[in-house]
């Protein structure tokens, strides 16, 4: 097993014991692979609909190790790049119906967290996405057109001044403020979540890689390093790592994404800045600033770049990035100087999965024995929970609503193979970069709009 606490801040923060990985061969009804948000959403949304099932979620490390342990802890509604490129990609119906599917899911974790005793730190602070110069004023401007067009009641848009009166940047332009939207310690969440499988019957196996997975006359086999899991069928939900199966390996890419954390702030430190309503935060570049309070008094800032490795390549090695991070820090001071000379406790990164279309992607293989979800582009949490019910209902075979969204119905067009892969993603990647760093950011990237209209 892997030095799963030193991955993350929210992964450090809290003694936690592993439940012990398999041991021989078992049999089960469902069986999942990946203990993060996704699996344990859809181990916990099968067991409430059929608790006679028996389900069990496989992880090769730890539950929460990949991206549900070490993400921002942002529950937001936003799926594709922005709120207007997902409506200009897939019509305003479509968008309209996958955006209150989300948004549900939103105000469902608080009361799963209620319901079930779970202390994440669950809050519900709404979200900004903040112009922090004119060229992204277009942008913020964009989504509060797509937001009326959608019809949606709780967003409004908030000047510069006022935006700067309420949080001290003398970088915002303008912002768009949604009041659905909430944050999170995942980690939390993540084993709050097992914890609540288990009390439903379901089996957790940590520290249990799967070796491979093998198509029998009667059931599918599950190879582990520990013994075999015979399943009637198998729920794949591995996102980042889902490279590692060759059917999904270029559906989607992966990218890192990496996080700096000041120590607690002083009442005299935020009294500077204000941020009363401690609501999560974006900019509106393209490789986005993120940034959030947590419950501790800390400010956590992500985001900036997103690099590639050639062949699709995850690897621990890649989580620490001591240049970004040095960026990052100097970003977030860029936006409140007042924060001069404050330390900084914490820094790690990991790998997110990107499809061509920014939204993730959820469908059947092996005639359906075989069902899988991944690719939330960073912006997983809320809809993962989303994605729970949408896997549960494939396992099941239910049409819903929810089977019905636009994301499921179609598959994103494939990446090119290497080495069309990298160069595409690195081309792309320096060009909007480029227009990010010389403060030029377009509304609609040709990049961005490419990949969207041919998936």
């Amino acid at each position: 097993m892997s030095d799963f606490a030193s991955r993350s801040f929210w992964l450090e923060a809290d003694p936690y014991t592993a439940s012990p990985p398999l041991a021989g061969d078992v049999t089960v009804d469902i069986a999942i692979v990946g203990g993060g948000f996704t699996g344990l959403w859809t181990a916990y949304f099968l067991l409430r609909a059929q608790p006679s099932l028996k389900v069990a979620v496989i992880e090769a490390e730890v539950v929460g190790y990949g991206a549900s342990g070490r993400n921002g802890g942002f529950a937001m509604t936003l799926l594709g790049p922005t709120l207007h490129q997902f409506v200009t990609a897939f019509g305003v119906e479509s968008a309209r119906n996958a955006h209150a599917a989300v948004a549900r899911s939103v105000d469902d974790i608080g009361r799963f967290c209620t319901e079930h005793s779970v202390d994440c730190d669950y809050r519900k602070t709404g979200f900004i996405g903040a112009a922090l110069d004119d060229s992204q004023v277009p942008r913020v401007e964009a989504d509060v057109r797509a937001a009326e067009t959608l019809g949606l009641t709780d967003v409004r848009f908030i000047p510069g001044d006022e935006l700067r009166r309420e949080i001290q940047s003398p970088l915002y332009r303008c912002g768009l403020e949604e009041k659905t939207g909430a944050l999170v310690n995942p980690a939390r969440l993540a084993r709050g979540l097992a914890r609540v499988v288990r009390q439903l019957t379901g089996v957790v196996y940590e520290q249990t890689p799967v070796e491979g997975i093998e198509r029998g006359t009667d059931a599918m086999r599950i190879r582990t390093r520990h013994g075999v899991v015979v399943a009637d069928k198998v729920v794949l939900a591995t996102n980042a790592y889902s490279g590692r199966f060759p059917e999904f390996r270029r559906l989607f890419i992966p990218l890192y994404s990496y996080i700096v954390l000041t120590e607690p702030l002083s009442e005299a430190q935020w009294a500077s800045i204000g941020w009363q309503g401690r609501q999560g935060m974006e900019d509106k570049r393209t490789y986005i600033h993120y940034y959030r309070p947590t419950a501790d008094g800390r400010i956590l800032m992500g985001g900036e770049d997103a690099p590639y490795f050639f062949g699709s390549h995850v690897d621990p090695a890649h989580d620490r990035n001591p240049a970004l991070f040095d960026r990052l820090r100097r970003d977030l001071l860029s936006i409140y100087p007042q924060l001069a000379g404050i330390r900084f406790t914490h820094a790690w990164g990991g790998p997110i999965a990107v499809t061509s279309r920014f939204v993730p992607t959820f469908g059947r293989v092996q005639d359906g024995r075989v069902v899988y979800g991944f690719g939330y582009s960073g912006h997983g949490v809320a809809p993962s929970h989303t994605g729970g019910q949408i896997l549960r209902d494939l396992v099941l075979d239910r049409q819903s609503e929810l089977t019905d969204l636009c994301f499921v119905r179609s598959r994103p067009v494939p990446f090119p193979p290497e080495p069309l892969r990298w160069a595409g993603v690195h081309l792309a990647r320096r060009s909007l970069l480029r227009q990010d760093r010389r403060g030029k950011p377009k509304v609609d990237p040709l990049a961005v709009r490419l990949m969207m209209k041919l998936s």
